[in-house]
């Protein structure tokens, strides 16, 4: 290795991964991503996120200005208004999230994916499924692929989700654990009439019978060098298995879902209803909430992970690729003393490690809190009405 020149390899092109390609890049750090999938767009990887103040300032961090805007641009329109609602449509109780407190830019999941993919794309390879590590007397890492062919680096990065290979090879403890609820995501049409008009104007959270369902109007203003996408309304209703009536095989085929979804429904109001008869066949998904323990230290010195792969949380509070993202930051930052020569690869690796345990075991904290507002505690005071 050439004195304070490195290469990092980077599994998994999520959100997290991408932004730690463009923060490496920034700083002037070697760098390659690899990625499982055939292409960005080879399967459908849900909908919308939304990205707080602090996700919002790591991708600052990482981004070139420019491309920021451009991301910013491709975001859905802040429609401001957040209510709280019952399974009737009547107002409940106000709820006290973040979403009162900022705004949030709401993103398309694939556009910001492929935003974050401007200007790297040469760096990105495509249908690359991660296979066996090792490590080398150097201190370098070798990785193998399903095709084949086997790589090295000075550094190997895990952005490979929850059921992340790297994690599971030198961090098997790190992987989250079935909380007993489930989510279920759609996206429907959000000019459908049949759907309550008051349901289309911004982020509505209805609360149930232990269970919460999220609903945000997604509608984009200015076309922009990405690729369009149309408006729509984004949902996603969590609560617990014994609630819903599953068991732990829970049911994947549309029909099944769709039966599922009407049996818990029916008694709800009929614009609300209207939701799932306008989400179109092929946009829903229904998958167990995972959670980690606080991540612990580890000592795996040139392989490190962020976001799910270490920290997987519920989505109850959003938090989830915000994390990923501050991680994605708080490590390029790190490396940047590296190229530097202020500290070795394993110091940068080990303080990025330390901090992001401390904001992991937060962001952890606030999601099971999140999840017994949505779900759980906070339901009688919901549905006092």
């Amino acid at each position: 290795m050439q004195k304070n020149r490195f290469r990092v390899a980077i599994i998994g092109a999520g959100p997290g991964g991408l932004c730690l390609a463009q923060g490496l890049k920034r700083q002037g750090i070697a760098f390659d991503v690899y990625e499982r999938d055939a292409a960005l767009d080879s399967r459908p990887q849900g909908y919308r996120l939304r990205i707080n103040a602090d996700g919002q300032a790591a991708l600052r961090d990482c981004l070139p200005p420019q491309l920021y805007a451009l991301l910013q641009a491709s975001c859905a329109q802040d429609l401001g208004q957040v209510q709280a609602l019952d399974v009737l449509l009547n107002s409940a109780a106000a709820w006290n999230d973040a979403w009162d407190k900022e705004p949030d830019l709401k993103a398309h999941r694939q556009t910001l994916r492929e935003a974050l993919l401007c200007g790297i794309a040469d760096r990105v390879h495509f249908g690359k499924e991660l296979r066996e590590l090792g490590r080398h007397s150097d201190g370098r890492v070798s990785f193998d692929f399903a095709d084949g062919t086997r790589c090295r680096a000075d550094l190997l990065v895990g952005a490979d989700g929850s059921q992340s290979r790297v994690a599971a090879q030198c961090f098997p403890s790190a992987g989250g654990g079935d909380t007993g609820a489930v989510c279920i995501y759609g996206k429907a049409a959000l000019d459908s009439e049949a759907v309550a008009p008051l349901l289309r104007r911004g982020t509505s959270v209805v609360f149930g019978d232990d269970l919460a369902l999220v609903l945000d109007a997604m509608r984009f203003a200015d076309a922009t060098s990405l690729t369009p996408v149309d408006d729509y309304l984004y949902w996603a209703m969590i609560g617990r298995r014994e609630r819903f009536g599953l068991g732990a095989q829970l049911p994947t085929a549309d029909g099944a879902v769709r039966r599922w979804l009407t049996t818990v429904s029916e008694h709800w109001a009929t614009g609300l209803r209207a939701v799932f008869d306008a989400t179109p066949d092929g946009t829903l998904a229904m998958l167990p909430v995972r959670q980690a323990c606080a991540p612990l230290a580890t000592v795996a010195g040139r392989v490190t992970a962020l976001g799910d792969a270490l920290h997987v949380m519920s989505p109850a509070s959003g938090l989830g690729c915000n994390s990923a993202l501050r991680d994605a930051a708080a490590l390029a930052t790190q490396l940047s003393a590296t190229l530097a020569g202020a500290a070795t690869l394993e110091q940068a690796v080990a303080r990025y490690e330390h901090e992001m345990r401390l904001r992991a075991g937060a962001a952890l904290a606030a999601s099971t809190r999140g999840g017994q507002q949505l779900y759980g505690a906070v339901r009688g005071a919901a549905d006092g009405r």
